[in-house]
Formats: structure tokens, sequence, C-alpha cells
């Protein structure tokens, strides 16, 4: 799970930090990352440069670009996630709503409201059933719903996305390791990585053997024994 902030005030934003990464800490949250921002431009770049982010924390009250504009920005960039404003006044409450924020916490921080707002918050991701992701091919961007993927395998360094409507798709030439191309997809609980080089929709899987995977597409994959068995503990415990 990746977070920014976004607050002239890095005494603040500081101290927010500590906050999140004890929350992270105490509810054992995986690849939880947080990211500082103390300009609004240095975020706006971040997402269009096709940094992830699944919560933005933005300050009201900043010197080059108010939280509000900021976030309209965000969303004027295609930004899907969660935004929580922080502000010192009640007063802002309302104007937040046109950034379709999720809340707003007031300042000095409390503890308690922050961590209320999050739970509420991963309440929401855990819960979005459409979600999609960018796959960049030869051919331009591509956009998918992870709803309809069944499995991403990495091949010669191509990732290959197979859909349920049977036709893959393959990626530019991976640059980073697979984990890190996969971590979008991952924040999704239906997806599994198995080995150094797949991730699996366990949603969407109707039986596995001891080398094949048949989807509810009636899509059939072959995978090593050892494959196969760790998909076929996680998909057994999915369905507990």
């Amino acid at each position: 799970m990746n977070i920014a902030i976004c607050d002239d005030d890095l005494q603040c934003a500081g101290m927010l930090d500590v906050m999140l990464n004890e929350y992270s800490q105490k509810h054992n949250l995986k690849d939880f990352t947080v990211y500082i921002y103390s300009h609004a431009d240095d975020l706006i770049d971040a997402v269009q440069n096709d940094e992830h982010f699944d919560i933005c924390i933005l300050d009201i009250m900043m010197p080059d670009m108010s939280g509000i504009d900021l976030g309209i920005k965000l969303r004027d960039e295609n930004y899907e996630g969660i935004i929580i404003y922080l502000t010192a006044s009640k007063d802002y409450a309302l104007d937040s709503y046109k950034a379709k924020a999720f809340n707003y916490i007031l300042k000095p921080i409390v503890p308690a409201d922050l961590y209320a707002t999050l739970d509420d918050a991963l309440k929401g991701i855990s819960n979005k059933t459409d979600r999609y992701i960018i796959i960049k091919t030869k051919e331009g961007n591509t956009r998918i719903s992870l709803h309809n993927l069944l499995y991403v395998e990495l091949s010669k360094r191509i990732l290959v996305y197979h859909l349920d409507d049977g036709s893959a798709l393959e990626s530019l030439y991976l640059r980073i390791p697979f984990a890190d191309a996969m971590q979008d997809i991952l924040l999704d609980k239906n997806f599994i990585q198995c080995g150094a080089g797949l991730v699996v929709n366990i949603s969407t899987i109707s039986t596995v053997t001891n080398e094949d995977v048949t989807f509810t597409n009636n899509e059939k994959a072959y995978f090593s024994k050892k494959i196969c068995n760790e998909i076929r503990t996680a998909w057994t415990n999915y369905n507990q």
C-alpha cells in the first residue's frame, strides 16, 4: 500500500509519517510505503508519471496551491484513489467534497481520529470490486479491469496478461523487478504471487490439479507441481 502526504509543514508531515507507520505495524500491512511531498506540483508530477497511491493525505492550507485545488487537479489526472484532507478549521469541510474527498481530519492530528479514518478507508479499498490497471503495450496503453484478469506471467522480460475472454496482452520490455510491476495488482486480495514470475486471480479458478489450473472460462494453464500446490493452498484458504 502506498500513501502520499502533501504538506508544506514538514514537521507535521513527519509526525503523520510516524503515525501511519505505527498503524501499518499494528495491522501487519505488507508493502506499506509513505511518500512525503512538500509541494503540490511534485505530487502532481508523480501521479502523471504513473506513481500509484492508494491514499493521498493533503493539507488544505498550502502556499502555492491549496489542497482543494490539488485534489481537483489529481482527479483531472484520473487519480481514482482515496483523498483525505488535513485542516485546522471545519470551515473547509464542504469544499473538500469538490475533490470527492473521503474524509477530513482536524489539526492537530489525534491518532485515534486518523486510525478510525484509515480503518474506513481500507474497507473501501478492499471492497472495491471494479479496479482497473493500465498496460503499456507496443500498440499503446490498454486499460483493463482486474475482474477480467485471470493471471499474469513473466516470459523473457515481457509480462503476459491472460484475460477471461481468451485473449492475452503483452507488455513492453520489463525494466523493473516482477514484484514491483505487480504491486498494484497484488493490492487486490483476489490475487496472489506464486514463484518468481506468476500472479494468479484465485477468484477465477474452478479446479486445480498437480499440473494445471482450470479457470471459470474453461481456459486451462499448465504450471509446475510446486506452483500448482501453492495455488491450491491459496485457493482452498480463499474458499473457506
